[in-house]
């Protein structure tokens, strides 16, 4: 794993709130329980910023939905008034709204990842199941250990800073909210500079309850049936998680030639599949760990 300075952004993610029901969502969105969703305060939100100043990269704004925010035209007046344009990033479904503040939005943001995830993208465009836990389908503990390493979310995706404090990953931040976690790193100047050996908390904690860093097959988005491991589909029932009425069962484990094998034509960083090829996805394969980049 790459210690969190060295990832292109990091996202601050201001709601939890989404409009959008996608299947495999990197933020369990179908799985959050009412009592579990939240608009961060604008205090928190500046706290959040201050913490980025020296961190090298970019700053993304995120949700959830980050229009559903309740004051997002505030958000965006603090945001200028702490960073120039360039330095920001806003990940958003688009629609109405959009339009209707798009000149505010050009003035906040110098790079918006506009991800509709309309009738169109779903016809062709796949998901990683992130409901089949690594933890269930692969026995062999040192290649478990290998494929968290190197998972791709983590080499190629966003430390986030949640209304619970600060994660080395997404995912994992997502797993401590639907899980009620102990939360992350307090949000103070630096916190981004933790290595691997610091954040092994939190690896340990979550990495093993997700299926980002194993090699199968991605789903389209039109498919609404989610696939889940057993020993994770138990966990979602005990927390009283919704959205797991209507589950696909994922039984039995993965073979390491099994593996090996599926990640010959992984790319799950390329959920973008109505835009570009599997072979030019800039994230490059899932899996770098068996001699092919």
């Amino acid at each position: 794993m790459k210690a969190i300075s060295e990832a292109w952004f990091c996202h601050i993610e201001v709601t939890n709130h989404c409009n959008m029901n996608c299947l495999y969502c990197s933020r369990h969105s179908r799985h959050i329980r009412p009592d579990q969703r939240f608009h961060m305060s604008l205090e928190k939100i500046s706290l959040a910023l201050d913490s980025l100043k020296d961190f090298p990269g970019r700053i993304g704004i995120i949700g959830g939905e980050p229009m559903l925010h309740p004051e997002f035209e505030e958000v965006c007046t603090l945001i200028k008034s702490k960073y120039p344009r360039q330095r920001m990033g806003l990940w958003t479904i688009g629609g109405k709204r959009f339009d209707s503040i798009k000149g505010l939005i050009d003035s906040t943001f110098g790079m918006v990842a506009h991800n509709p995830h309309d009738a169109e993208q779903r016809k062709v465009c796949r998901h990683q199941p992130i409901t089949v836990a690594i933890n269930d389908v692969v026995q062999d503990a040192e290649l478990k250990k290998r494929l968290i390493d190197d998972c791709w979310v983590q080499r190629t995706w966003c430390p986030t800073i949640g209304d619970k404090g600060g994660f080395f990953c997404e995912v994992a931040y997502a797993l401590d909210t639907i899980f009620d976690g102990p939360g992350g790193f307090p949000v103070e100047p630096g916190w981004w500079k933790r290595t691997p050996d610091q954040f092994k908390d939190q690896v340990d904690r979550w990495c093993g309850k997700c299926g980002m860093p194993v090699p199968i097959p991605r789903e389209k988005l039109e498919q609404r049936r989610e696939k889940f491991s057993p020993g994770l589909l138990k966990e979602f029932r005990e927390k009283g998680l919704p959205g797991i009425d209507d589950v696909e069962v994922f039984d039995g484990t993965l073979t390491r030639e099994r593996i090996e094998e599926n990640a010959k034509s992984w790319y799950p960083g390329n959920y973008r599949g109505d835009r570009q090829e599997d072979g030019k996805n800039c994230e490059g394969r899932g899996s770098t760990i068996f001699g092919r980049n």
